[in-house]
Formats: structure tokens, C-alpha cells, sequence
């Protein structure tokens, strides 16, 4: 054989495989490094020499570029001329999950074409020639017609690839919310490594913006997705459910803004407190007569209408879990260990939720029981270092399992069908697509509804140890008071304000302002904010899922 013939049959091999679609990726770089193999060995010992051994390998090479570039160019006008075809068959039409899910084995169904749905309802086609030259024509309209519901399809299914992923809606936020995020996360870890070995004390702690600005992104994301709701005459009843559950989140954050401190230590008192006296002085010195910035009742009617926004936002991700959650339990039937982990995963905000409340939380790990004269299971210090662990194991194990979540929503496409076998009655052809294809084609929404409110819990949780003046290994208060210790001259930076027009550059003057405004919101300013915050969003987690599955199950029985 020589290497021409091996070329040629390689070129041969490669036409009648057909489209590289069929074939894995390791089995094309087999089969090219076997023929290439061939060429080196017949170049090596026929009469042509090295040289012609080296210029059949370009040729091989050269060819293959070539074959994938025209073979990549005949899948993108596949997949135009599929997604032109679906558009004008009625199906609305994007794509699909995000790449990081690509890689973790998610299937997705296939909806079944008019020729399968034709050859199963049984349905001939009748076709005529019209005058003149043409070609032959359905009597009947072919894009749409009438089939039984009660067909057994089976649907075929595919591996999702990260070609796919890339022309969905809500694809580039998905992409901006996560990367960002694992970029603010990263950014957040060396920041902290960085402080605990050296430990700075007048330097502004960088990774702040970046989960701040993180929030930011999330939030917007979540504000994006609730809006759809608002927006159309088809979407009346979510739309009431995000007003309605908006209401019920407002009346229960205002319940909860009154509980003494006592009983649910979220800090909002403690911080409104230490702000207003801060505040206070600051005015003061600056010649302004003020009892205070503003009232309490402002200050938590102001917080009460937030959470009532945050509580919208989690509505319907939050019912989007529950949904996903009883999915996957039916599908991992047998499998007691990944169950147990699902089953933790739901269940884990609620009682993350209920280390908050002092006499469940603090009182039994952090005090002495009554009667007994031991030790308590934990310092202060290091109950709040758990909470901080805590949160971010329930934030871990969610991520790794979103795949498995993901993958109960994609089983719903073939879960729909069976369910519709049971009518009675016929469908139209489009409305089965449309039912299989908008599964998959919702998948990047619903990846958002999963993922956006862990993360807006993961960086809340991070905020309120780092400006809060926390600690990972248990020194919580030792830290509190090192950010918080007065001055021993017993002055405040903003009592020297005044002399600073005078007597100091602009400069300084700034830096003095700068540390005033630090006076006002300190520690436990942000303790209270971002301690209720995360807090806030735990529950919201908890409520939502639980309200999800409440309507599941009021659906189910209906």
C-alpha cells in the first residue's frame, strides 16, 4: 500500500464516516495518527525517500484542516438552516446550558420531526405535481397536523456540547454573573491569605468591591428574570404570585425587624445604634445641630421594603428548585448516598436559618447548660466562625450538585409525553415540539434560577465576615475590638476636622474625612447589615423552596 492509496483511503474513510458529529474526538485523532503512521512508514521505505514521506504527512495535514474548516462550516449552516426551520414551524428558538455544564454528562431530548410523528399516528402523504415544472407538493399543509395524544414517543437524546450554549438569551449573563463571581471568589481567598500572613492595618481591603460589584451583578440578573414576568398579557398569573409574594415577604420582614435581639441576634438594633451615636457626634463637630440621620422606624421600613424586592426575586428560582429537587429524587431511586446529600442540600438553610435564633443556636452551643457546671460546647467566637463555615458548605454542595438538578429538569421533556398519553383528544405536531424543545431551550434560565441565589448568599456571607470584622478561626471578638478600640487620647478623628482648613494639606484633610466616615460605619454598622442580609437570604432560600413545594403539591392534587 502506498501512501497515496492510504490518503486516498483515509479521504474515504472520512466521507463515508460523514460528518464528524459521529465520531468522539478520540477516535478521529486515532484515526489520524494510524494513517499518519502509514505515510511515515511507506515514505521511509519505498524509493521516494524522506521527502516524500514528510510532503504525504502536509498533504494528510493540510487535508484535514481543510476537511474540518469545510465540515465546521456545513454544521453552523445545519444548525442556521435547523434553527430557521424550527422558527418557521412555530418553535421559538435558542440554545442552551453553559459550558462549565457541558462537561458533567447532561442530556438533553430531541423533539421528534413531522416524519416520525407522521409514521407513528400513521398519517400518508399525498403528493401532486403541479402544472407546468415544479416539484412535487403535500396536498396538505406539511408543517402542521393533527395527532393522536396518546402516541408512545420515545424521544431520542444527545450529550450537550458547548457549541450549543452560545446563542441563548440569557447566556451572557449567565456567563458575566458566574465568571465574575469565581473571579471575585479567587480574588477574595488571596486577599485573605494576604491579611492573615501580613496582617496591614491601613489598607483598603480590595476583594470588598469585587463581591461587592458581584452582588451587584447577581441582583441585577435576578431583576432581569423577574421582569419577564411583568411584561405580556400570557404571564398573569406569575405575575400575581410575584406581587402576592412580595406583600407576604414585606409584612414578614417587618414582623421580624421587631423581634428583640434576644431572641433573633441578626444586629440590626446593635448597628442602628452604633450609627446614630457615630453619626451624631460626626454632625456635631461639623457645627450642624442634628439628633440623628434618621429615625428608626425610617431605617427599617426602608430594610423591610428591600427584603420584600430580594423576596420577589427568589420566588419563583425558589419554586424552580423545589420542582427540580422532587425530580431528581425519583430519578436517583437506589442511590441512598447521593439522596442523602440532595436531601441536605434542600433541608441545610433551614437550619443554617435556626442558628440564628439565640436560644436555638447560641444559647445551646456557645453557653452552659443550666444545672451543669461544664464547659460550653464552643466559644462565641467560634459559633460564628461556624456559621461563616456553614454557609459556605451549604454554597459547595449546591454547586456540585447542579448537575444533577439540571439533569432532573432535562428528564421533564420525556416526562411530559408519558403524562400526555393519558388525555384523550389530538394535538397538533407543533405543540409536541414546542412542549419537548422548550425544555432545553429554558435550561440557561433555569440554570440562573439555581445558581444566582446561592451566590447572592456566598458573597453576602463573605461581606459580613470581612467587614464585619469576623474571623475563620474562631477570634471574632478579639477582632471586633482591635476595629472598634477608641482612640487613648479619647478624641475621634472628626474632632480635629475643623483645624485641618487651616492648618493641613487637602490631602490629609480627605484622609481625616476618610477615617470620620469610618467612625460611622464600622464594624458593627456592617455587622448588622450584612449579618441580616445573609441571614435574610437563607431564609428566603428556605421559605421559597417550601412554598414551592406547598403549589407542587396543591398542583398535584388538583
Amino acid at each position: 500500500m502506498s501512501a497515496t492509496q492510504v490518503r486516498e483511503d483515509y479521504t474515504k474513510d472520512g466521507a463515508r464516516e460523514g460528518t464528524f458529529r459521529k465520531l468522539t474526538c478520540e477516535e478521529r485523532r486515532e484515526k489520524k495518527i494510524e494513517n499518519i503512521i502509514y505515510i511515515c512508514w511507506e515514505g521511509f521505505t519505498d524509493d521516494s525517500g524522506i521527502g516524500t514521506a514528510l510532503i504525504e504527512i502536509f498533504c494528510v495535514i493540510n487535508w484535514r484542516v481543510r476537511s474540518s474548516e469545510s465540515e465546521t462550516a456545513e454544521l453552523w449552516r445545519i444548525e442556521e438552516s435547523e434553527n430557521s426551520r424550527r422558527k418557521n414551524g412555530g418553535i421559538w428558538s435558542s440554545t442552551g446550558v453553559v459550558d462549565d455544564c457541558c462537561y458533567t454528562g447532561l442530556i438533553r431530548y430531541m423533539h421528534p420531526s413531522d416524519d416520525e410523528l407522521r409514521d407513528l399516528a400513521g398519517i400518508r402523504k399525498d403528493f401532486y405535481r403541479p402544472k407546468g415544472k415544479g416539484r412535487f407538493q403535500d396536498v396538505k399543509n406539511p408543517s402542521t397536523f393533527h395527532v393522536p395524544k396518546d402516541l408512545e414517543i420515545r424521544l431520542e437524546t444527545v450529550k450537550v456540547t458547548s457549541i450549543e450554549v452560545r446563542h441563548l438569551k440569557f447566556y451572557p449573563e449567565y456567563h458575566w454573573a458566574v465568571d465574575f463571581t469565581l473571579y471575585a471568589i479567587i480574588i477574595y481567598i488571596a486577599t485573605e491569605i494576604y491579611y492573615g500572613l501580613v496582617n496591614p492595618l491601613n489598607e483598603m481591603n480590595l476583594s470588598v468591591f469585587w463581591c461587592l460589584l458581584s452582588l451587584m451583578m447577581c441582583l441585577s440578573v435576578l431583576g432581569k428574570l423577574t421582569a419577564i414576568y411583568f411584561r405580556g398579557d400570557e404571564v398573569m398569573g406569575e405575575r400575581s404570585m410575584c406581587l402576592v409574594m412580595g406583600t407576604g415577604y414585606l409584612l414578614m420582614a417587618m414582623i421580624i425587624l421587631i423581634v428583640s435581639e434576644d431572641n433573633l441576634e441578626v444586629g440590626v438594633d446593635s448597628a442602628y445604634q452604633s450609627f446614630h451615636d457615630n453619626a451624631s457626634a460626626f454632625l456635631k463637630t461639623q457645627g450642624l445641630d442634628s439628633s440623628g440621620p434618621a429615625s428608626k422606624l425610617i431605617v427599617k421600613f426602608t430594610i423591610a421594603v428591600c427584603c420584600a424586592f430580594l423576596g420577589t426575586f427568589f420566588t419563583f428560582p425558589g419554586i424552580r428548585v423545589s420542582k427540580m429537587f422532587w425530580d431528581s429524587l425519583k430519578y436517583c431511586e437506589g442511590q441512598l448516598f447521593l439522596k442523602f446529600w440532595i436531601n441536605l442540600s434542600y433541608i441545610l438553610p433551614f437550619v443554617l436559618t435556626l442558628l440564628w435564633v439565640k436560644p436555638i443556636g447560641r444559647e445551646l452551643f456557645a453557653r452552659i447548660p443550666i444545672g451543669t457546671g461544664g464547659e460550653p460546647l464552643m466559644t462565641d467566637s467560634a459559633f460564628e466562625s461556624l456559621r461563616f463555615h456553614l454557609v459556605i458548605f451549604m454554597v459547595v454542595l449546591r454547586v456540585v450538585l447542579m448537575p444533577w438538578f439540571l439533569q432532573a429538569f432535562l428528564n421533564v421533556a420525556q416526562d411530559k409525553l408519558n403524562e400526555q398519553i393519558k388525555e384523550a383528544g389530538r394535538i397538533l405536531n407543533t405543540e409536541i415540539q414546542k412542549k419537548v424543545a422548550g425544555i432545553y431551550y429554558y435550561l440557561c434560565i433555569v440554570a440562573l434560577q439555581y445558581i444566582a441565589p446561592v451566590l447572592v448568599c456566598l458573597l453576602c456571607c463573605l461581606m459580613y465576615k470581612t467587614l464585619g470584622g469576623g474571623s475563620w478561626l474562631g477570634s471574632y471578638f478579639d477582632s471586633i475590638e482591635a476595629v472598634e478600640r477608641p482612640d487613648p487620647s479619647g478624641t475621634t478623628p472628626a474632632s480635629f476636622l475643623p483645624e485641618t482648613d487651616a492648618i493641613k494639606p487637602a490631602t490629609e484633610h480627605f484622609a481625616i474625612a476618610l477615617a470620620s466616615l469610618k467612625q460611622v460605619f464600622n464594624a458593627t454598622v456592617f455587622r448588622g447589615i450584612f449579618g441580616f442580609a445573609t441571614w435574610w437570604c437563607l431564609f428566603l432560600l428556605f421559605a421559597s423552596s417550601a412554598v414551592g413545594s406547598v403549589y407542587l403539591s396543591f398542583l398535584t392534587a388538583a
